[in-house]
């Protein structure tokens, strides 16, 4: 969580996105157990080490799980390559918002 506008208590906190209530709202149970309703403004996806997979969360390849290849510091972007379904082995770039860690 990202905004200070919960309180410190929540400041900072993790959790995982459990359902999406709109297109701009989601259920996140947090890491102690709390279940909060943030808008996505509030949150940021977490980027996780090379060779780990990844969620595409936004864009044409939404829904895709991915492995993350590399990153591209200079644009703030990530390469990655499907792991499944009909886009299989198609590498891709995504800005780091649109993709996020497999919970």
């Amino acid at each position: 969580i990202i905004t200070k506008k919960l309180g410190d208590d929540y400041y900072r906190a993790k959790g995982v996105v459990k359902s999406l209530i709109d297109e701009y709202t989601a259920s996140v149970k947090l890491d102690d157990g709390t279940l909060v309703k943030l808008d996505q403004a509030h949150v940021e996806t977490v980027i996780p080490s090379v060779g780990r997979e990844m969620k595409i969360v936004n864009g044409a390849y939404r829904g895709c799980i991915a492995k993350l290849e590399s990153l591209d510091q200079d644009n703030f972007c990530l390469n990655l390559r499907i792991a499944e379904g009909p886009m299989n082995g198609r590498s891709v770039q995504v800005p780091y918002e649109d993709a996020s860690k497999l919970a």
